[in-house]
């Protein structure tokens, strides 16, 4: 198995996430949504720059299916995340941790920096047809904006207290942001299993671009159902339909 786990923190850092400050801004959402007509069925209508979003032909989220990966071709995948203070905001689809600190993992040796963290419920990507609460993504990006995206499931279970800090701190409104002072410890919120699925689909919101690089980890992570219920209580069904897969080769790294 191709996975490894590369730790730069230093004894002392803190390993939770905690609230300090709360600050709003005045950005609004974007015009798309979930439901109504703003849904993922009629994105493609509301701009011109989202026409992949019914045109594209490699799009995401997909139903992972295990008899076809390929368990030979796949990419390695290392995970050089530490210790971080991140900002919290209500984006109007999600809610989104940014970390402050440089933070990035690196395909087949080649760097991609860690933006942003954001959650989906329920998940958006299914492995043979099961449905998991809740799916956390970890977007990278390199210095040419391709972009590589980690896919976490989330499933009921004991209360994640790696999680727990940070979720007592979820902003509740739109364009609603806030600044933990503490840092949040980014590597545990991986699964300790490292097996990964890999294919190549779109961002799962608009513009649905093309040629994003998927790594849908196969285990999952859990919250306890009362963490489910409170980000339930924000963001209910912000999850994209499954799309039809493509002709992207599915492989286990």
């Amino acid at each position: 198995m191709k996975y490894f786990l590369m730790f730069l923190a230093t004894s002392g850092l803190l390993q939770s996430c905690g609230q300090i400050t709360t600050t709003n801004t005045n950005q609004h959402p974007e015009d798309w949504g979930y439901q109504g007509e703003t849904a993922p069925e009629h994105w493609a209508e509301l701009s011109q720059s989202f026409f992949k979003c019914a045109e594209g032909h490699f799009q995401s989220p997909i139903d992972i299916e295990s008899y076809v990966v390929d368990t030979d071709s796949g990419k390695s995948l290392k995970f050089y995340y530490h210790p971080s203070p991140v900002d919290l905001v209500n984006n109007g689809h999600t809610v989104q941790a940014v970390p402050e600190e440089e933070n990035y993992v690196e395909v087949e040796g080649y760097p991609y920096r860690l933006q942003q963290i954001h959650f989906h419920e329920p998940a958006e990507h299914r492995v043979d047809g099961i449905i998991y609460p809740m799916e956390m993504h970890m977007v990278h990006s390199d210095s040419a904006g391709n972009i590589t995206v980690v896919g976490i499931f989330i499933k009921e279970g004991p209360e994640n207290t790696d999680l727990q800090a940070l979720w007592e701190s979820l902003p509740e409104h739109p364009a609603e942001h806030k600044h933990p002072n503490e840092r949040c410890d980014i590597v545990h919120l991986l699964p300790e299993d490292g097996a990964v699925f890999h294919y190549t689909g779109s961002l799962t919101t608009p513009p649905c671009s093309e040629g994003v690089e998927w790594f849908v980890m196969e285990k999952p992570i859990r919250l306890s159902k009362s963490q489910i219920e409170r980000f339930k209580k924000l963001y209910h069904g912000n999850n994209r339909p499954i799309q039809k897969r493509g002709d992207s080769l599915l492989s286990n790294t």
